[in-house]
């Protein structure tokens, strides 16, 4: 993650920064009318592309703005011991887990956002208001100019200025909580995202500011960290790429499970939403434990259950039921249309090998040389990518159809067996 936090912030002069800071109300760009409320809870409009309505302070519950990941209320101690969704130590999660290796006796749920009462914006505040995901973020880390001010006692706030109309907000430096110590207090703050960083899901994604640097940056689950609350606006925006293709798809950014274009992502069985550490057809969830007993989506009536449903259905669909908001799996003939009405070049980022796909109107996707899960092992890791369409394979319904990239080619990939694990590039209207 660190080429993502590669934007450091100078520290202004003391003087100038004191002088700026206490000016007369009559100078901040925040006017009454910028300042509205939801809730009770005040609300700056910082005029960003998605519409996200940014809150002027943040989340406190009994004088205390400390949160662990996923939990609502503040506590007296932050610690894996302490931490609601752990049975007591980091490799014993209970929930928002998706790795055998963290979770309490190989549990997995594949939940990658806080569900609502998980959340401590939505939980304290009600209406709208919730904990921003890692997207918006990155919107307003983006959209505004940083600057640090030291107050006369010595202590800092970080004041986030909007490039599209000027307004701005404030962050104090409150500082985290790790057990029972209170770390960095008047010298920076942490904020959490709601977003789960599946490469080690004991962390989640956030902010991290103090005098030396502003960075989006991941934080360890059971420690407390601040919440600054949104009212969403658009979304999918935030994530979908428009790449002026005929039929008006939109691709998403990422990779369901990535939080950046070249990361590697969850994998998923065809038909199946929850990430696992074996793939095959002993545990394949559409058949009863081997390629010709499919329980569904079949053609054929020697390989199971003949119902000659050829695509998935919504249930079925990783995209939808993971990221929901009208999110699915493409086609194949949007995967078709992704191979002939673009143009392709490959490269690497930062040594993960790439193709870059650049659509009619000059916009563009990156997908990663990820590897294929067969069983517990994974495969061609950096050598070649598995894109998964919703649709069966038209000569066999043992198989599904998808992308095959290699360094030197992309083409249609022939004996995706259903049962493998393999990346989704999700889509939507």
């Amino acid at each position: 993650m660190n080429k993502q936090m590669n934007t450091w912030i100078k520290l202004l002069s003391v003087a100038f920064i004191a002088c700026w800071f206490t000016s007369c109300d009559d100078d901040n760009p925040v006017t009454g009318e910028d300042i509205q409320e939801e809730e009770g809870y005040a609300y700056v409009d910082l005029g960003l592309p998605s519409g996200t309505l940014w809150a002027t302070e943040d989340v406190s519950v009994d004088g205390s703005t400390f949160f662990a990941w996923g939990e609502t209320k503040p506590k007296s101690s932050y610690t894996s011991v302490t931490y609601a969704y752990a049975e007591g130590s980091d490799k014993t999660l209970t929930k928002y887990c998706t790795a055998d290796t963290c979770g309490a006796d190989g549990f997995i749920d594949g939940l990658l956002f806080l569900q609502p009462e998980d959340d401590a914006a939505h939980v304290n505040w009600g209406g709208e208001w919730c904990v921003p995901i890692w997207e918006e973020w990155q919107e307003l880390y983006d959209n505004c100019t940083w600057e640090t001010v030291q107050a006369d006692d010595g202590t800092f706030t970080f004041v986030a200025t909007s490039k599209l109309n000027g307004n701005q907000i404030t962050f104090p430096a409150t500082g985290a909580m790790q057990g029972e110590k209170m770390l960095y207090a008047g010298n920076g703050s942490y904020y959490w995202a709601s977003t789960l960083l599946t490469s080690n899901c004991m962390y989640a994604a956030g902010l991290s500011l103090s005098p030396q640097s502003i960075n989006l940056k991941e934080g360890k689950r059971p420690m407390g960290h601040c919440i600054r609350a949104v009212i969403p606006g658009d979304r999918v925006s935030l994530q979908a790429i428009d790449l002026g293709l005929p039929s008006g798809i939109k691709w998403a950014a990422t990779n369901i499970g990535a939080i950046s274009s070249d990361a590697a992502g969850l994998l998923y069985a065809w038909g199946e939403s929850v990430p696992k550490p074996r793939y095959d057809f002993t545990n394949y969830t559409h058949c009863e434990g081997s390629p010709k007993t499919l329980t569904k989506y079949c053609t054929d009536s020697e390989l199971g259950n003949q119902d000659n449903l050829t695509r998935l259905e919504e249930a079925d669909d990783a995209a939808a039921q993971v990221l929901g908001n009208g999110w699915r799996m493409p086609t194949a003939e949007e995967m078709d249309e992704l191979m002939t009405q673009c143009t392709w070049t490959v490269g690497e980022i930062d040594g993960q090998k790439v193709w870059t796909v650049t659509g009619p109107n000059g916009n563009s996707i990156t997908l990663p040389l990820v590897g294929t899960m067969w069983e517990e092992t994974l495969e061609f890791d950096n050598m070649r990518g598995f894109y998964w369409t919703s649709d069966l394979d038209e000569e066999s319904c043992q198989f599904g159809q998808g992308l095959f990239l290699n360094p030197q080619s992309f083409s249609w990939g022939n004996g995706f067996q259903r049962a493998s694990g393999r990346s989704i590039r999700p889509v939507h209207e």
